[in-house]
């Protein structure tokens, strides 16, 4: 008993100084006693470029690629091209032995002029009623033959000429002066790489968003530090049913000559480019499947913050794409909403005053 005692004149002082501790505070202002407006900092609701990102890999390919070959079979007797030249569309890459084709060409050329001759003859006599119309009408098929058969031995001397079909580069070349050609033998590669063309596989989830004209940016670890822009060109028509994925085609321009045909590229696609509201994301308050901001709002001269429901879109560098609740200008709780409730009086600070040396200024403020 005695320890009990001891032990309840121990604790009553401690207890009567507590109770008149709660009595002081309650009689306190509520901004002494910790509950006055929260001090927060605000943003102002502005506008943002926001696009969707979707990101692929791919290949590259040259815009235009064909094989040089020949339709006729014999002996190489010039070359006009050296391995990875540049040439123009029309120049004369390689001929083939032309003696006989070239007799063949003046046999025909002198059996038109004949024929032209004769035409013009029965002209003259068909006029003094000296030759039949049948006749005639034979001189004249006679010409149309031998101008045909002209034209025909012309373009068998064509086909021994190899030309550049378009402007380009040149690959290794594979034969050489005295080589035998057979119809369909590769004499060199021509790549037209003006443009490249880039394809990559996409989800079909984004089918809505690729179109022509969707700006892609595509970079390659084979040329690091460098980035390509170019536009999508065409969709393909159909979906791969096993990965689910629709195969895109974008055009590069490559007027440094930078990229090759075969390169492995990441892809970048901007679609739905847009301009919208932006707020910061910290901003946002999820609430289930909600999301609400905090705005300020001067009521007189105080600040108040209003709960406000905001529909969002897409997030991009720290922003968030606000589709409707907001309207420009407005001031939304970026930070400190933590103390704020619905209703509730705020206090909108300076963010400069948490800028470095902002209290080094003020101290020297408040000694002078």
């Amino acid at each position: 008993m005695a320890h009990t005692v001891s032990t309840w004149r121990l604790f009553r002082p401690l207890g009567l100084v507590v109770a008149v501790f709660a009595v002081l505070i309650s009689g306190l202002p509520a901004s002494a006693q910790g509950r006055g407006p929260a001090s927060v900092f605000v943003a102002d609701v502005g506008k943002q470029d926001f696009a969707m990102r979707i990101e692929a890999l791919g290949t590259l390919k040259a815009n235009e690629r064909v094989d040089l070959t020949l339709t006729v079979a014999d002996r190489v007797t010039a070359l006009y091209f050296d391995d990875g030249e540049r040439v123009v569309a029309g120049k004369t890459l390689l001929s083939l032995a032309q003696r006989e084709q070239v007799a063949l060409v003046e046999a025909a050329e002198a059996n038109s002029d004949e024929a032209r001759r004769q035409y013009q003859r029965a002209i003259q006599l068909a006029e003094q009623d000296a030759i039949a119309q049948t006749s005639l009408d034979a001189a004249r098929r006679d010409l149309d033959n031998a101008n045909a058969q002209l034209r025909a031995v012309q373009v068998r001397q064509k086909d021994r000429v190899l030309v550049a079909p378009f402007d380009g580069m040149l690959g290794f070349r594979m034969v050489s002066v005295g080589s035998y050609v057979r119809p369909g033998d590769v004499v060199a590669t021509l790549v037209d790489d003006s443009q490249m063309k880039l394809d990559f596989l996409v989800p079909s989830t984004f089918l809505r968003s690729l179109k022509a004209g969707v700006g892609v940016t595509a970079s390659t670890d084979d040329l690091p530090g460098m980035d390509f822009s170019g536009t999508i060109d065409s969709v393909d028509n159909s979906i791969d049913p096993v990965t689910r994925s629709v195969r895109v085609r974008a055009i590069l321009p490559n007027p440094d000559k930078t990229l090759k045909a075969g390169m492995f590229m990441r892809v970048t696609i901007s679609a739905d480019a847009r301009t919208a509201l932006s707020i910061p994301e910290g901003a946002i308050q999820p609430l289930g499947p909600d999301n609400f901001v905090l705005v300020a709002i001067s009521d007189g001269d105080k600040e108040i913050a209003r709960q406000r429901k905001v529909e969002i879109g897409l997030r991009q560098g720290g922003n968030v794409e606000v589709l409707s609740g907001l309207d420009e200008g407005e001031r939304i709780i970026t930070e400190g909403a933590i103390r704020v409730r619905e209703g509730s009086e705020i206090i909108v600070r300076d963010r400069s005053a948490i800028l470095p040396g902002a209290s080094g200024n003020g101290a020297a403020a408040n000694a002078h």
